[in-house]
């Protein structure tokens, strides 16, 4: 098992696209691996993940 991060930051990210809507599908995508996920600043998140 590896402990992973993925970084998401809205300001990347397309003018149409939310930055919920993409940590949702990656959330989803990962199951029950999500360990935390963790609010940066204003616009960021960090999701920790096993795998």
């Amino acid at each position: 098992m590896i402990h992973k991060i993925q970084y998401f930051e809205a300001e990347q990210l397309p003018q149409d696209v939310f930055l919920q809507d993409v940590v949702n599908k990656f959330l989803a995508e990962k199951g029950e691996n999500i360990i935390a996920v963790h609010p940066v600043m204003g616009k960021s998140l960090l999701v920790h993940y096993k795998e």
